[in-house]
């Protein structure tokens, strides 16, 4: 039952509509019970007992009958149909609200692959469930119903034969629908993989193309789709079986009903008209039947989606706001780690006691190898992720204090791989401030360096950009970025290697006209370039997890054999060889 929690509550808006649907599958087959009632009457009635005069109602029964079925089943269908459409757009409207709020170690270990499987195909197969699947199986357990109950009206003997068929039925389905079950979870896991890394590789097609891997990717593809492919035919067969069971049941059945019911009239204990009444109701037994066992296949499929939902939605965010949580309406920008404890897993600490201060107004720079902690450093300032121990602060604020849109109001970044939006260029940029106005958009486009360049497109800022900004170079990319942490003036900017794509001038440019963007504004630097590096307030020497040296450009220099001192020679050393780290 627990598995059904998660999705009750996108059906009780509907559920007077869905009382419609239900009430109208089980009028549907009551009245569909009568055609072979109606056609015992015209045997029996009409053409043995020669009642001549009764030929007129009898045909407009049996007329008449499914034209009615068939106008209530479409107003069923189409209250169904909409109802569906609307539950499928409420869960995952959901489901994307819940994944979006849960915090970066999810997504790092889910991915966007089996995440785009849990929206869109599981969701469409609980959709069936819901509106298809559920309401067949009323439909098809009134039908069952309403068949054998009418047949131990006719002739019981032959109500016990074909209740002793759907029994057979049952026994047919429960062998084969647990391994159903287990067939279809294998193949939705596999299906995860092989939709991350096709959508992985989709993405970097560039690269893909740049060293010739086309036929090792596609090679790739194959083995992986072969598995699915095994355990998707595996599926399959096992349908196939099941299906085929169970219309030769329907058969062997069908034939031992008829056969009796044939000796009864032989022996005067039936009349032809009861004996094919039976023969239908049989049928209207049977069908459905077969219809239980094929939907019940089904069903297991969405049992699977089912416990994948839930277990998604059983998901808490590591990140979560205190009831205690305050706004911030202001910040001077005031940064500080203290005695700060992390580590992405547990047997792997990065953090041991990290303590830093990052003055209001200043630039600090954060420079070391990689992996050494200078990202995490960003990240843990605007709570992408969560401390184990100690504390970051905001202007004397526990940043845990505060509720996550207040602090990440105060706090602008700007990625080492910029991330553009198919979508407008104004888009793009506004996406910091959707309120943004013209003005504001033009005059952040222009600290960016990227204005010039914008009012040259067709459309100016209203110029569409293709998938990820296919129509912008990575610079360009990357000043649209910048453009788009500055917008709200935060107190706090954060550059993640933010000039690393920039040829030279470019970046002189940029740097020039972002000492007016940064003036008095608290920045936070992660840079391999030299001119970024040299001009900071502070530089932070990090070296796995620690910070082995802080002060000036000129302090640090001074320091004979200092850590930072090699690492710049370092960098200047590619950097005369025309290499940037």
């Amino acid at each position: 039952m627990s598995r059904f929690r998660a999705i009750l509550q996108f059906i009780r808006p509907y559920r007077a509509r869905l009382a419609v649907g239900i009430a109208l599958a089980i009028c549907i087959p009551l009245v569909a019970a009568v055609p072979p009632l109606a056609m015992r009457y015209l045997i029996d009635h009409v053409i043995v007992g020669a009642h001549h005069k009764s030929l007129a109602t009898a045909v407009a029964l049996i007329a008449g009958l499914p034209i009615t079925i068939n106008l209530l089943n479409m107003a069923n269908r189409l209250i169904v149909g909409v109802l569906g459409q609307r539950f499928i757009i409420d869960l995952r409207t959901a489901l994307y609200r819940h994944i979006l709020g849960l915090s970066m170690k999810f997504h790092s270990e889910m991915g966007a692959g089996p995440i785009m499987n849990h929206l869109m195909t599981d969701v469409g197969i609980i959709q069936a469930l819901i509106t298809g699947d559920t309401l067949g199986m009323i439909w098809s357990s009134v039908v069952l119903l309403t068949s054998i109950a009418f047949a131990f009206f006719l002739k019981w003997q032959l109500a016990v034969v074909i209740i002793c068929i759907v029994l057979i039925y049952a026994a047919s389905y429960y062998r084969f629908a647990q391994r159903i079950r287990s067939a279809n979870l294998e193949l939705r896991e596999i299906m995860d993989l092989v939709t991350g890394r096709l959508q992985e590789r989709l993405a970097g097609v560039r690269l893909v193309k740049t060293y010739c891997r086309e036929r090792d990717e596609t090679a790739a593809f194959l083995a992986s789709t072969d598995r699915a492919l095994q355990f998707g035919m595996r599926n399959q067969m096992l349908q196939v079986t099941l299906n085929s069971t169970a219309r030769i049941i329907a058969g062997i059945g069908s034939t031992l009903v008829y056969c009796g019911a044939a000796w009864f009239v032989l022996h005067g204990q039936m009349t032809y008209g009861s004996m094919q009444a039976v023969d239908n109701f049989f049928w209207q037994a049977a069908w459905p039947a077969i219809n239980l066992t094929m939907v019940a296949g089904q069903i297991t499929q969405a049992m699977v989606s089912l416990d994948r939902i839930a277990k998604l939605n059983r998901q808490v965010p590591d990140i979560i706001e205190r009831p205690t949580a305050q706004d911030l309406p202001t910040a001077a920008g005031d940064l500080r780690l203290e005695d700060v404890h992390f580590a992405y897993t547990e047997d792997t600490p990065l953090f041991d006691g990290l303590s830093l201060h990052m003055p209001a107004g200043k630039m600090t720079a954060l420079v070391g190898h990689t992996g050494c902690g200078k990202t995490t450093v960003t990240s843990l300032l605007m709570r992408l992720w969560e401390v184990q121990d100690g504390k970051v602060t905001l202007d004397g604020h526990d940043v845990r204090d505060l509720t996550l849109r207040s602090l990440r109001t105060h706090v602008g970044v700007v990625p080492q791989e910029p991330v553009v939006f198919e979508g407008t260029v104004f888009y793009n940029i506004a996406y910091a401030m959707p309120d943004a106005t013209q003005e504001q958009v033009e005059e952040a486009a222009r600290a960016a360096q990227i204005h010039d360049h914008i009012v040259t497109m067709p459309q100016g800022y209203q110029s569409w950009l293709g998938k990820e900004g296919e129509k912008l170079s990575v610079g360009q990319k990357q000043r649209i970025a910048i453009a788009r942490a500055i917008l709200r003036k935060p107190a706090v900017l954060i550059l993640d290697e933010a000039t690393s794509s920039l040829d030279s001038e470019s970046e002189a440019a940029l740097q020039e006209a972002m000492r007016t963007v940064l003036h008095d504004r608290t920045s936070v630097v992660v840079a391999h370039r030299l001119s970024t590096i040299v001009e900071a307030d502070q530089i932070v020497a990090m070296d796995h997890g620690k910070i082995v040296e802080i002060g000036t450009h000129e302090e640090l220099m001074r320091i004979e054999g200092g850590f930072y001192r090699r690492l710049y020679e370092e960098l200047k050393g590619k950097h005369e060889h025309g290499v940037m780290a």
